[in-house]
């Protein structure tokens, strides 16, 4: 990195403030000329000078001070002050050049700069809040200083045909030409407004955190494109029964692949469950990144992103596999990121592991050619306010985008996902490929490219299950008497019951569990699984069970030489590889209802698995699922559903969800004022109008001291708090933070109960609370379901 240090004044403690600037200002530059789309050599050279002037007003005594002598004012913040000669810098640069360019660019810099060290805060009040700022003493006192100041940026600016003085003596100018500005800012209809606040913005912090923090710039890489057919190959998959289908649909889609028209960019794989979707769509995203390289000359990453932590687990594994195969060790070949992730950066070419700051710098820029990360992740990427998401945003440019069960997407976001990402596929060099086994309508048929060329000939392939649709409502003892004649009539048959709540699901639970050990010798293990005599698992999943035990858990029902009978909630839906002989569900959307149908007879074994679709309702008639699902989606199932009683999987699937997902876009309404609030860049309120996890309760994070390594962790975040501060303790959090939120749940406000609290932050259940608070078999114990405490 240069160093100029023409003064002696300091960005950070350990860096010149000349220094810093203009490490920005080249990384940013940098960062555009990377990027391949309209305008961003002008982009470029706007980047720089934002690069250039974001920490100006670090020049002042008062910030110098702060950062020397730890002298901390009201004066001392300096994002204001250094946004207005963002302003004034782009501004004169636009004008010597008479660019007439339509996007206010100088204005778009100020709001960028103006919250560098924060979230975006709503322009269309900016106005107000500059006037505010401006007739403060605060900037005049800033000014002033800076003014009289023998130690300036003067000499540094100067050199890049920057004047001080100019900016000095004409300030009252430009602050009444910002105010001006913001007060009539054109707001867009076509989001270009929004993305432009997007891509500046997301540069900008990234470079700035990379040179703070002198992290190393990570080289791109190219990965072989033909590794998962060398996998293959290797591991000898047969291709006799379901593998034969399997390489059919492998083969359709890499060669669909190889003949597809690039400037159409959005595409779909809509196969079955069980197909061995992770394997196809892998393939065909290294193949599509091969094409683009070729013929585009972009070297896109692969971004792969998916709802659930328990299928990202179980699909980054079987990729991490290829991968490693292939000596495609490092963190910048493949890169998992969700808020359980480790932070742990390894580079490949020489092993070597970055420090935890570093390390947490490069896997929040998602600094890697394969990112599989969350939905959440992803999309508040591109819909939000909060630094911390959008920071990946240029890095997802120019980019393959895979996102699996795309059902999972609120239909009422169906909409601005659309447009969003037709944006980022027509303007900014995107590739989308959608990836399910129910293919929601985001698209119409003419804006979306199948890699698969019949679809219906793959769905009719698979008759794996049959279907019993019993929906007459019916109450937890009624269905018990079923329930447990299925379980002992069927006695070489694993079943799972797929519940919508979790207190009905514990109750079915614990009602298995009762009924079992009538005749039976009952065990609960290390892991939480209740061992029926010698030949039963009996399993419960919930996110009411600690992440470290779902996972051991779910490994258990795959693995397993033993007969599972699993209770569950809807957790287990989409994605997770296990396979159930007969399956009961719990009323539920229609997709749901397949998804968990995915979960039967799933290797299609001789015999055909049952899928039994029930309707349960509480000591108060109330159906479940209307707990937990909206009435349209639960009303547009029931209407589907109405013609049909019994019926295989391969004449339903398809053309029932087809149905099912016709009649939602046709009865759903865009959400209008979603598009109106990113288009009028009022970016406060996304966060409260885009939420792809409702929270329909105030959820406690209560930390659960279950067995030693639980303690020790706990134990080692006690010393943190206690003996740390700062950077130092956030860098020594995140040395833990994987580990310790396996040990983490959150639990509903009014049923939390009798639990203490470590320094009124988070719920803690010591070992000596754990027969009261804590179950192995099924995790938290509610309020409501609380054994007394005797002392």
């Amino acid at each position: 990195m240069k160093k100029l240090s023409y003064s002696k004044l300091k960005s950070h403690p350990h860096k010149f403030l000349e220094d810093h600037l203009e490490n920005v200002a080249n990384f940013s530059k940098s960062s555009f000329f990377s990027l391949v789309f309209n305008n961003n050599k002008l982009y470029s050279e706007i980047a720089y000078l934002i690069g250039l002037s974001h920490d100006f007003a670090k020049s002042t005594s008062y910030f110098q001070n702060y950062l020397l002598k730890s002298e901390k004012t009201e004066f001392t913040p300096h994002s204001f002050l250094s946004a207005i000669f963002t302003y004034y810098v782009v501004n004169i640069y636009l004008k010597n050049n008479k660019i007439n360019f339509s996007l206010e660019l100088d204005i778009i810099a100020f709001i960028v700069v103006l919250h560098h060290h924060g979230n975006i805060r709503n322009v269309p009040t900016l106005d107000d809040y500059f006037d505010n700022k401006v007739d403060s003493k605060l900037i005049k006192k800033q000014l002033s200083d800076l003014v009289s100041k023998e130690d300036s940026l003067d000499a540094f600016y100067k050199k890049k045909n920057i004047i001080l003085n100019d900016f000095y003596n004409n300030f009252e100018e430009i602050c009444e030409d910002i105010s001006d500005r913001l007060f009539d800012f054109e707001y867009e209809t076509n989001y270009d407004n929004y993305f432009s606040v997007l891509l500046f913005y997301s540069v900008l912090l990234d470079a700035d955190k990379m040179d703070a923090s002198e992290s190393e710039t990570i080289n791109r890489s190219v990965i072989p494109s033909g590794i998962v057919d060398d996998y293959k190959i290797k591991h000898s998959f047969n291709k006799d029964g379901i593998n034969k289908i399997r390489e059919e649909a492998y083969a359709e889609v890499n060669k669909k692949i190889n003949d597809l028209d690039l400037n159409n960019k959005i595409y779909s794989i809509n196969l079955p469950t069980g197909i061995g979707k992770t394997l196809t769509g892998l393939s065909a995203v290294l193949k599509l990144k091969n094409r683009i390289i070729n013929e585009y000359n972009i070297n896109p990453r692969i971004i792969y992103s998916l709802p659930f932590l328990s299928i990202i687990d179980q699909n980054e594994h079987v990729i991490r596999d290829i991968f490693n195969e292939n000596n495609l060790n490092g963190s910048d070949f493949l890169l998992k990121h969700n808020y359980l992730a480790e932070m742990k950066y390894v580079k490949n070419d020489d092993n070597e592991e970055y420090d935890i700051s570093n390390s947490k710098i490069l896997i929040e820029g998602w600094n890697s050619e394969f990112i599989i990360t969350t939905f959440i992740q992803f999309f508040y990427s591109l819909i939000g306010n909060k630094n911390s998401f959008l920071r990946k945003f240029h890095n997802i440019t120019n980019s393959i985008i895979l996102l699996d069960e795309i059902q999972s997407i609120p239909y009422k976001y169906w909409g601005i996902i659309n447009e969003i990402l037709k944006k980022l596929a027509n303007e900014y060099n995107c590739w989308i490929i959608l990836m399910t086994a129910t293919q929601p309508f985001i698209f119409k048929q003419n804006e979306i490219i199948s890699l698969v060329n019949n679809v219906d000939y793959y769905f009719n392939q698979f008759d794996r299950i049959d279907y019993n649709f019993e929906l007459e409502d019916i109450s937890l003892d009624e269905f018990y008497n079923e329930l447990f004649g299925v379980i002992s009539k069927d006695v070489d048959k694993d079943v799972m019951v797929v519940l919508n709540t979790i207190k009905s699901s514990m109750e079915v639970y614990n009602s298995v569990k009762t009924y079992l050990g009538e005749s039976n010798e009952i065990k609960i293990d290390d892991d939480g699984i209740c061992r029926v005599g010698d030949d039963i698992k009996l399993i419960y999943l919930s996110t009411n069970i600690l992440p470290f035990y779902r996972l051991k858990k779910i490994d258990a029902i795959k693995n397993s030489d033993k007969r599972n009978i699993v209770i569950t909630t809807q957790l287990i839906e989409a994605g997770v590889d296990i396979d159930m002989d007969i399956v009961y569900r719990d009323f539920a959307p229609l997709d749901s209802i397949i998804q968990t149908a995915g979960r039967c007879n799933r290797s299609w074994k001789k015999s055909k698995g049952i899928v039994n679709v029930i309707s349960l309702v509480n000591e108060n008639g109330k159906r479940f699922s209307q707990f937990v699902y909206q009435t349209l989606l639960l009303n547009t199932t029931r209407e589907v559903l109405a013609s049909y009683s019994k019926i295989s999987e391969k004449s339903f699937n398809l053309r029932a969800s087809n149905e099912y997902f016709e009649l939602i876009s046709e009865r759903s309404f865009d959400d209008d004022n979603l598009k109106l609030i990113l288009n009028q860049l009022q970016f406060e309120e996304i966060p409260l109008n885009f939420k792809l996890i409702e929270n329909r309760n105030n959820g406690i994070d209560v930390f659960v001291c279950v067995n030693a390594e639980a303690e020790e962790i706990f134990n080692r975040y006690i010393d943190i708090c206690e003996n740390l501060s700062g950077i130092e303790r956030k860098n020594a959090f995140l040395e833990i933070k994987n580990k310790f939120y396996q040990y983490v749940i959150s639990v509903d406000e009014k049923k939390i109960g009798a639990v203490n609290f470590y320094n009124g932050e988070i719920g803690v259940i010591w070992p000596e609370d754990l027969t009261f608070k804590y179950s192995l078999d099924v995790g938290f114990i509610f309020e409501d379901n609380e054994a007394p405490m005797i002392w």
